[in-house]
């Protein structure tokens, strides 16, 4: 009797309540939340799916990236820069001085520094047709590249969580293409420092982002190096920098960062002294590549190769630029003598430190539940960072099973970021991707989210505040129009037919639509509306190019978006446009 007893406790169904009914939200409500927060939004008919396949069974199949991903996968074909290590998209890509210097060469370019404006205009002419004659590929080849995988990912990848995190984890560890010594490597950084360890463990990624040569160029730990009197490891005395009359010195900047911005917190306890000790241990932490003295770099390495340590992506511990001291950080001592050793010491104390716990934890909550977390959530969550080693997984299971998470204060309380907008607009109505390159970087870059281009290192905030301003909303406004009418270039998207309940409630599941209804339907009888919308954006406004921040002004420039919406809205474009771009829909 008792065996059976025990039997059927092991194959009885749990009755225990799902997270989100102490909620009182059904499984479609909470499918639909869970897809605003885990995803860049549902496409038509997902959350039913996930309620047929179950909300926890949904969540670790993305957690363990389960769901087979063809579609996204052919897609990014397009890019052939994905498929390129780091050394070979270095040798392919070019930047302009190697450009100039090729078209020199050739007899191509400016040869007077002092020419007129006529002439140099003329002369960057000559260049641009020499690069197109010789076919030969730039660096804004690259960077399209970059931008536009994004771009297709968030819209057709079946992993949705792993994009989000991806994105979560890229502003944590910020590198901006504004930077041009780390521009080229973004890509590579992304892809193989970043996408690889968002359900791993923090350390696994700190360690990962501390050595690749985009970090290190765009916070110049790659230029750092020892005082010239500063003890040094195996009679490796500082070098000079190459063509400098003295040593560089000691760079702070990401000494700072690491513990200001990627694991500490302003608030973490250390001080100045702890910084300047900090850049001491990761001296010798530097990089190598095409445009970095590659050569040079592997005939020290092959002089040296008991010496000189190379990791992945052209990291490489130099012990000639290592400062050998004694160091004390934070109380703890770092005996003299330890190499490159010391930085992977380093990384693991400031990585299991209650501060960056709690610092951790504190994103996590404003990413996934709301902007302003109660402190009992956040300690929860820094208390599972801790006895979880940093999981990332573990974390999100637990905002999963967190009441905070479905409580009403946190379902649809977040705005959507210009790209989590622009995006989730597509995937609703079940758009698909006409060309490689789109226009819709170009749209989020005028709700003010320029992809990549986040200039300060602590990435763009994941609050409203950032977000929203009456500026902003009109390009929401335009783009919900344009995409509606079939005038963002390289997309496509079909239009929801029906009655305006009918195609609310498919525009925006699991929400209360009839209170979303009441503005909508006041703007569909306001023909002054559609009349605004159609001349708010003129032909001939100037525009961001989207790639480095200039403007392009003049008979050259970019045509604007907006610039051939129809003179009429026909019915169905109006209430498309209207319910993407009412409050409601941008919510998450």
């Amino acid at each position: 009797m008792k065996r059976y007893a025990l039997l059927f406790l092991l194959t009885a169904p749990s009755f225990a309540k799902a997270p989100y009914e102490a909620a009182n939200l059904n499984s479609y409500q909470a499918a639909a939340h869970m897809l605003s927060r885990f995803s860049y939004g549902p496409t038509p008919g997902q959350v039913e799916a996930v309620v047929h396949q179950g909300l926890d069974q949904w969540l670790e199949a993305q957690l363990n990236l389960q769901d087979q991903d063809s579609t996204c996968q052919q897609a990014l074909q397009a890019y052939p820069a994905l498929s390129m290590d780091l050394k070979t998209m270095d040798k392919t890509y070019l930047a302009a001085p190697q450009l100039k210097k090729m078209a020199t060469a050739a007899g191509v370019g400016v040869k007077n520094p002092n020419a007129g404006e006529g002439e140099a205009a003329k002369d960057r002419r000559a260049l641009q047709d020499f690069v197109r004659q010789n076919q030969l590929l730039t660096e804004r080849d690259l960077q399209r590249q970059l931008i536009a995988q994004k771009v297709t990912r968030a819209i057709y990848s079946r992993n949705q969580l792993q994009e989000v995190m991806t994105d979560f984890w890229f502003n944590h560890f910020n590198v901006s293409r504004t930077s041009g010594p780390a521009r080229p490597y973004i890509l590579s950084y992304e892809r193989d420092a970043i996408r690889p360890n968002v359900f791993g463990h923090f350390r696994t990624m700190l360690g990962a982002t501390a050595r690749h040569p985009a970090m290190l160029l765009y916070l110049n730990n790659a230029q750092s190096m020892a005082a010239a009197d500063a003890p040094h490891l195996n009679n490796f005395a500082p070098r000079l920098a190459a063509g400098k009359k003295q040593a560089m010195g000691l760079n702070e900047n990401y000494a700072r960062e690491l513990m200001e911005l990627h694991t500490l917190g302003v608030d973490g306890g250390y001080s100045q002294k702890d910084v300047t000790e900090v850049a001491r241990v990761l001296t010798g932490w530097t990089m190598y590549g095409e445009r970095r003295g590659g050569q040079r770099m592997e005939r020290l390495m092959e002089r040296f190769p008991d010496q000189v340590q190379a990791g992945q992506n052209g990291f490489v511990f130099l012990p000639f630029l290592h400062d050998a001291g004694a160091k004390t950080i934070l109380g703890t001592n770092f005996p003299a003598g330890q190499g490159m050793t010391e930085g992977d010491r380093l990384l693991d104390m400031l990585a299991a430190d209650p501060h960056t716990a709690r610092r951790i934890a504190r994103k996590f909550a404003v990413r996934f539940i709301s902007d302003e977390p109660d402190e009992a959530t956040v300690n929860g969550l820094a208390r599972v960072y801790q006895t979880s080693n940093g999981s990332s997984q573990a974390m999100i299971r637990a905002i999963y099973q967190s009441p905070a998470f479905w409580s009403p204060q946190s379902t649809r309380a977040k705005v959507k970021n210009p790209l989590e907008y622009t995006v989730s607009s597509v995937r609703i109505l079940g758009g698909q991707l006409q060309a490689p390159e789109t226009q819709l970087p170009i749209w989020v870059e005028r709700m003010g989210e320029t992809m990549y281009g986040c200039v300060p290192p602590t990435g763009y905030p994941d609050k409203t505040e950032q977000w929203i301003s009456s500026g902003t909303l009109v390009y929401r406004v335009n783009f919900a129009f344009a995409l509606a009418s079939g005038k963002v270039r390289g997309v496509t998207v079909p239009l929801p037919q029906g009655k305006l309940e009918k195609v609310a409630a498919a525009v925006m599941p699991g929400r209360p639509i009839d209170q979303a209804l009441k503005p909508v339907k006041a703007t569909l009888n306001n023909n002054k509306f559609f009349e605004s919308v159609r001349t708010s954006l003129p032909p001939g406004e100037e525009m961001s190019s989207g790639m480095s921040g200039e403007k392009v002004k003049g008979k050259g420039m970019r045509p604007d978006p907006a610039a051939n919406i129809p003179q009429k809205f026909s019915e169905s474009q109006k209430v498309a446009g209207v319910l993407l771009s009412c409050p409601e829909f941008q919510r998450r």
